[in-house]
């Protein structure tokens, strides 16, 4: 059975009340039947002076080192496991995003085949997001080490739709809607990537946590990964659909997010103030806030990509608080 470790209060306490006991039988080998005014000022205020200041401040020092020493080994740990999980090449699993076209394809069935493609590449990254935060919930390091490296595959994911779309530029004939979608598709990819970023981040704290139990059970941050995704399929549809209110309407959950990470946010950090002990798991948690809180900002950039690709219009219609 294992022992539970004695808080640094607790400890204080005990000796406190040893070192009392010990005060009080020197104060009476020095003297036999000491006054009222010999207890206060001997046995209470240089024994209060002496606790406090001499032998508590030795034991906060020692308590102090002892922490540091803890947390360091804790970050020396979670800092190897990224590591290991960096290393090695991913192997991909042979699908492969088949962006080459063959060069007598005909230009609108091209630009059709690249729209899917980068709706396949969201369809990706909102994978890897749902992936990261189970990693996170079940701390599930294996899981956490795949998400990982399956982003080197969406970072190649990325950089291929690219050059089919440098390809199409190219195109004598891609003018008008045609080149505002190429573009539109551009800033879409770009996001996308860094979106995918964001979940690789949140499964490296999946990693940095380990299988340390968590202060407490995750529910907002589930919920914020849920509107996130909701609003990168949505922001998606309203691509294919070329819906302009809908890009639109779905920057607007944006708020809901921003509400929840403030939650989230103040949670873990009366956390903090309650306990030091908290302070390294719950800024880890407050990070993979942040990475969601963000994933949903890049949607709202998608969104006026969307917006931009069918109109025209530069429109901001996604700005954030943060």
């Amino acid at each position: 059975m294992k022992l539970p470790k004695l808080d640094i209060n607790f400890c204080k306490v005990v000796i406190g009340v040893g070192f009392s006991l010990l005060w009080a039988r020197v104060m009476y080998l020095v003297w036999q039947q000491p006054s009222f005014i010999t207890f206060v000022w001997f046995y209470l205020l240089i024994g209060s002076v002496i606790l406090k200041w001499v032998i508590f401040g030795i034991v906060d020092r020692i308590h102090l080192k002892v922490r540091i020493k803890a947390v360091s080994g804790e970050l020396d740990a979670a800092s190897t496991r990224v590591h290991q999980a960096t290393k090695g090449e991913f192997k991909s699993n042979g699908q492969q995003v088949n962006i080459n076209n063959a060069a007598d394809t005909d230009f609108t069935q091209r630009l059709n085949q690249l729209e899917h493609n980068v709706l396949s590449f969201g369809n990706m990254v909102e994978i890897a997001l749902k992936s990261s935060i189970e990693s996170l919930q079940s701390r599930d390091t294996e899981l956490a080490t795949k998400i990982i490296r399956h982003d080197q595959e969406l970072d190649r994911t990325e950089f291929a739709i690219r050059q089919d779309c440098m390809s199409l530029l190219a195109v004598d004939y891609s003018w008008g809607s045609d080149l505002r979608m190429i573009v539109a598709l551009l800033g879409i990819i770009t996001e996308l990537e860094r979106m995918g970023d964001y979940a690789e981040g949140i499964a490296n704290i999946t990693l940095m946590i380990g299988n340390q139990p968590l202060l407490k059970p995750l529910i907002d941050i589930p919920v914020m990964a849920q509107r996130g995704t909701e609003m990168l399929r949505g922001s998606l549809e309203s691509l294919s659909e070329r819906d302009v209110e809908k890009s639109k309407h779905i920057c607007q959950i944006d708020d809901e997010v921003d509400a929840l990470y403030d939650q989230i946010f103040r949670e873990f950090l009366l956390l903090m103030v309650e306990n030091q002990k908290n302070i390294t798991q719950a800024t880890r948690l407050i990070w993979v806030a942040h990475n969601l809180e963000r994933f949903a900002d890049r949607v709202t950039n998608i969104c006026e990509h969307v917006v931009f690709g069918i109109t025209g219009e530069m429109v901001d219609i996604g700005a954030s608080k943060y």
